[in-house]
């Protein structure tokens, strides 16, 4: 299932990323999903996780529609399905957060997740009446509302406290910072159209009293302080981080020196790019598995037929000649980074594809560099 989001990602990190809104229609073919794939998404959830829940002007207790059983003398839980109709009946939202070795979830989240260069993480809602599921809120993240079967109408209002971090939650900020009175947005989402709007934006999404399930593909960037808390750990080797301090008069000279030194080290491109690769090299980006290919003994190599996308959350390195992907840092050479380029800008580009593009390379080269980096986990085998 393929994101047609109409607009590069360039252009997106300058314009919408973090600063507004952004709604895009027609994005997915809606008929690519039915309610019967959602039900089997549903169907492979931990029900007991507190990921997946019930909301229905809040979270329900899930004792009230979950219950234990043991199955040959293993402790497992199930829904109450009686009891879940009942709620959605009653107009109450199903919900499953943290998404994931689901393909078609995957499919879209992966796409998310390469299109902003960020982590990501999937939820998935369901609804059949007109309550909303949390009345109106703001998110500590950015988010790509993905309308995959129905419609629902969103109302949505500008911050009142830019860019909050996770601690700082609308439930428990909203008196000092309260929902604007009159929204700057107000439309119906239809099935297969994105609606991205970043951290911070108060929003409400309401049922329409019809079949509605959606995905939210939640980002997950580096913050500012976040670099700052880096730069702070690294700087511990600088002397005057440990010094003891006392009143301001016998400090302040400590302490001005160790500003000073922070700010230097905080403005020095070098060490920017050191808190990147580490960023990077910490984050994971789940793939197939090609057991019978790359888990078979001898001197085996991918068919031409075979297509390829990077395992890599973000481009960052390659400028470098580096990459980073699942824990992994590859230095290429001229010619392997070429093929390397070609994958990052045609994802799914077959094996054979390659070989027609760069014929100034050896064959055996270019099937060795793919199969062994797909041992690594740092191309995809795309099936």
């Amino acid at each position: 299932m393929n994101l047609e989001l109409g607009i590069s990602s360039s252009d997106f990190q300058e314009n919408y990323f973090g600063v507004k809104p952004l709604l895009i229609r027609g994005a997915v073919s809606p008929s690519l999903i039915t309610w019967q794939a959602a039900n089997e998404v549903f169907g492979r959830c931990d029900v007991l996780s507190k990921d997946f829940k019930l909301s229905h002007g809040g979270p329900v207790d899930k004792s009230l529609y979950v219950e234990p059983y043991m199955d040959i003398g293993v402790l497992r839980h199930r829904l109450i399905k009686p009891v879940v109709y009942d709620y959605l009946r009653d107009g109450s939202t199903l919900i499953a957060n943290k998404i994931k070795n689901e393909p078609l979830i995957d499919s879209l989240a992966k796409q998310i997740c390469r299109f902003t260069g960020q982590q990501v993480v999937s939820s998935i809602y369901a609804a059949f009446g007109t309550r909303d599921s949390f009345r109106a809120h703001w998110d500590t993240r950015d988010v790509f509302a993905i309308q995959l079967i129905g419609r629902k109408r969103w109302t949505v209002y500008e911050p009142s406290l830019p860019y909050p971090i996770y601690t700082q939650q609308s439930k428990d900020y909203e008196h000092a910072y309260p929902c604007p009175d009159q929204p700057c947005m107000d439309f119906v989402l239809e099935a297969g159209d994105v609606f991205y709007l970043p951290r911070g934006w108060w929003h409400n999404p309401l049922p329409l009293g019809e079949p509605t399930f959606h995905l939210s593909v939640g980002t997950f960037p580096p913050l500012a302080h976040n670099y700052l808390a880096w730069a702070v750990e690294q700087a511990k080797s600088y002397v005057e981080l440990r010094k003891p301090l006392s009143e301001w008069d016998q400090s302040q000279d400590t302490i001005q020196a160790m500003a000073s030194h922070i700010a230097a080290f905080l403005a020095n491109s070098d060490n920017y790019r050191r808190f990147q690769d580490e960023h990077l090299a910490a984050a994971r980006l789940d793939s197939s598995l090609a057991i019978e290919t790359l888990g078979s003994p001898g001197d085996t190599t991918l068919p031409d037929e075979q297509r390829l996308r990077l395992c890599a959350i973000a481009l960052h390195g390659m400028d470098k000649k580096y990459l980073i992907a699942n824990g992994t840092r590859v230095d290429f050479d001229e010619s392997s980074l070429s093929v390397i380029q070609s994958i990052a800008h045609t994802p799914g580009i077959t094996v054979g594809e390659l070989l027609s593009q760069h014929q100034a390379i050896a064959p055996k080269k270019i099937r060795s560099l793919v199969t062994e980096l797909c041992r690594q986990d740092v191309l995809e085998p795309v099936f």
